[in-house]
């Protein structure tokens, strides 16, 4: 019941994320992040949204087996 093989789990494949090429959590939604970014006169804050980042022997409590990768495994 790893991360590995967990029907939530996903590969970013999105080039310009900060999680690209990682195993992420879909079982819960994106979590919100705030990054400080320099101003005129103090900072400013940006608010991202971001999946939860696993590995791939981590222990998925909501874990459902992905069939399709399980038969394309073996």
């Amino acid at each position: 019941m790893s991360c590995k093989t967990c029907a939530y789990s996903a590969v970013s494949l999105s080039p310009e994320s900060v999680q690209s090429g990682k195993l992420l959590c879909r079982a819960q939604p994106p979590m919100p992040a705030a990054i400080p970014i320099p101003a005129q006169g103090g900072v400013s804050i940006q608010v991202v949204t971001l999946w939860p980042v696993v590995e791939r022997s981590d222990i998925c409590g909501a874990y459902e087996r992905n069939d399709n990768l399980h038969n394309n495994n073996g």
